[in-house]
Order: structure tokens, then C-alpha cells, then sequence
């Protein structure tokens, strides 16, 4: 199928993108969880959906808040608010606990199955899925707030599968599945030791991300350290340009024959190639022997340049990742 048109929904991301910036940031008390709430499927449980106990939180907490859900598949559209920050959801384990829900773009709503909007929202051992399928941008989890980080989870989808806007963002061991753009948006985010998986095959091959930076001090960006890339061989592009700016980086990743020979491409912004920063550096796997615009639009980067994408530097050098809830970890 050929790729769906994205431009249409510029003007709806920028709304976005000025709507919910993060409005300050709160330290959430300090590292102590001082109220759990359960979620479940059986009787003797406060609340059978998510949303349920997310809603029953008080506004402008700012208090860390973990909400324990059960093993189940809860078929609902999950929406964390913007006066809702200091919550953690915990699940049990990816394959136990899943949320799923089949909307997708429609009269200029996004309809992600999962939404965050506030700072200081953590994710743990959840499946997070758009079952629409092929035919539409259909978004399974939209990340809006600041310090918002995500272990151990798995997002599915096809197209636009994960966006990926505003704010520090950090994926830890994360399993993320799609085919055109499924990575998009202008977070400023860290993806350690995840699995990128291309499921393919459609014509011409999608590509993995879509980054949006919007000048030369945007602080946005896609960081991906380690991990690896998989899917049906050569039909995964490592990323094409969804801003003048645009800024994606693989470090020490393995590539399988799923990266497609056209790395990257500018897409909208010919005539701004020299202003994008792609690089693929130390990256290792049969996906890494072939490129047909490599020295075009990849750029080497020196150590010095590579610490600036550090963890550290890029996205916690207010600690902020060393200051969560020891116990969630």
C-alpha cells in the first residue's frame, strides 16, 4: 500500500505541541509511593477499568500515586490529564496486563489508546496496542509530559504506532512494533535496549521514525542505544524527515537484513539535508553493510559529539531518572 499522507495533520501536531507543553515540573514528594490503588477484573476490587482509578485522583496530586493492575486485557482508551502528574502503572509483566483499542485519526482527533499529558508519568510491564490495523494513522500510546518513562512495556500498531512529543522521554527495554513512521513526533527521547520491530512488507518500504525538530535549538530528538532492529528483510528505512531539523541517532545497535538500503530521506525538506543529524555509529548486523544515500545524509560523529547524546546529557542531567521510586525498579 502506499504511504499514507501526513501533512494533512501538521497543523493538528503543532496544536498539540503548544497545548500540552509541560507547565513545571514537581519532584513528586521525593522518591516515596504513598498511595497504591488496584485495578482488576475480579469482585473484589475498587476498580475494573484504568481510567476508573485514574480518574479517582485527585487534581494537581503531587504525591507518587502507583496504580497495580492485574493480569487482563482491558479494552479501553486510557487518558491521563495534564493536572494528573506523579502516577505510576505497573502492570503484571507485558504478555499479562494489556490495553487495547481499535480508533484512529478521525475529523483531526488522534485517538490514541493510550494518552499522557502530564510530568512524571512511569510505565511498567504493559502491552499497549491499536488493533485498527492497515488504512489509517492509527495511534497506540501519544507521550505529551515531561520525565515520562516507560520500562519493560510493548507498543503495537501499524502506522504512527507510537508518538513521541514533548518533553524528556526515556524506554527501557521496550519492545516497539509497526511499519510506516510508527516511531514520530519531537520528544526529546532515550531508547535503551529496545526491539524495533518493522513487520513490513508494503511499497515503497516505511521508515522506523519520523522526527520532528523544529530549529537548531530544539533540544528534541531519537536516541537509540544498543537494542536492535528486526522485520522482513529490507523493508525498514531508519528514518525520514518530519521537520528542517530533524535529529535520530543509533548507537551500538544491531541491524538485521530488515534495514532497507535507503537509510534515510529527507522527505518534505530537500534542501535541508545539512541541517538534519542522522548517524548510525558502531551499529553492527547484515542491516549495515548496505546504504545508497549513507554519505549523503549520515553524519560521523566524534566522541565528544556522542557524549552530547549520552543518557546522562541528553535527557537526566537533572538526575531525575536516579530520583524515581527505588521500589518500582
Amino acid at each position: 500500500m502506499a504511504l499514507l499522507p501526513r501533512l494533512l495533520v501538521l497543523p493538528l501536531m503543532l496544536f498539540i505541541s503548544c497545548s500540552f507543553k509541560f507547565t513545571g515540573a514537581t519532584d513528586c514528594g521525593g522518591n516515596i509511593i504513598k498511595t497504591h490503588l488496584t485495578v482488576g477484573k475480579g469482585e473484589n476490587v475498587l476498580f475494573n477499568t484504568i481510567q476508573a482509578a485514574i480518574d479517582s485522583i485527585k487534581k494537581n496530586n503531587k504525591e507518587w500515586v502507583q496504580i497495580n493492575i492485574d493480569a487482563a486485557t482491558y479494552k479501553e482508551m486510557i487518558n491521563i490529564p495534564l493536572e494528573k502528574p506523579c502516577i505510576i502503572l505497573r502492570g503484571a509483566g507485558s504478555n499479562n496486563t494489556i490495553i487495547q483499542y481499535n480508533a484512529h485519526l478521525e475529523n483531526g482527533k488522534w485517538n490514541p489508546t493510550f494518552s499522557s499529558f502530564p510530568p512524571n508519568v512511569v510505565v511498567l510491564g504493559i502491552t499497549i496496542q491499536n488493533t485498527f490495523g492497515v488504512g489509517k494513522q492509527a495511534i497506540a500510546a501519544g507521550i505529551f509530559g515531561d520525565k515520562s518513562a516507560f520500562y519493560n512495556c510493548r507498543f503495537y500498531g501499524f502506522q504512527d504506532t507510537l508518538l513521541d512529543s514533548d518533553g524528556r522521554h526515556y524506554f527501557k527495554n521496550c519492545y516497539i512494533q509497526g511499519e510506516v513512521d510508527f516511531i514520530f513526533g519531537n520528544g526529546q527521547s532515550y531508547y535503551e535496549d529496545c526491539v524495533i520491530n518493522a513487520t513490513g512488507p508494503i511499497s515503497p518500504p516505511g521508515f522506523i521514525t519520523a522526527q520532528r525538530r523544529e530549529s537548531e535549538n530544539d533540544t528534541s530528538g531519537f536516541i537509540f542505544r544498543r537494542g536492535s532492529i528486526v522485520g522482513n528483510s529490507g523493508f525498514a528505512g531508519l528514518g525520514r524527515a518530519y521537520g528542517p531539523y530533524s535529529r535520530v541517532i543509533f548507537y551500538e545497535t544491531y541491524f538485521s537484513s530488515a534495514v532497507s538500503s535507503e537509510r534515510w530521506n529527507a522527505w518534505h525538506f530537500v534542501g535541508h539535508e545539512s541541517k538534519f543529524t542522522y548517524a548510525a555509529v558502531k551499529c553492527k548486523g547484515p542491516g549495515t553493510l548496505t546504504s545508497n544515500n549513507k554519505d549523503r545524509l549520515e553524519k560521523n560523529l566524534d566522541a565528544s559529539q556522542l557524549e552530547q547524546f549520552s543518557l546522562s546529557s541528553f535527557i537526566d542531567n537533572d538526575g531525575w531518572l536516579s530520583n524515581l521510586p527505588t521500589s518500582i525498579l
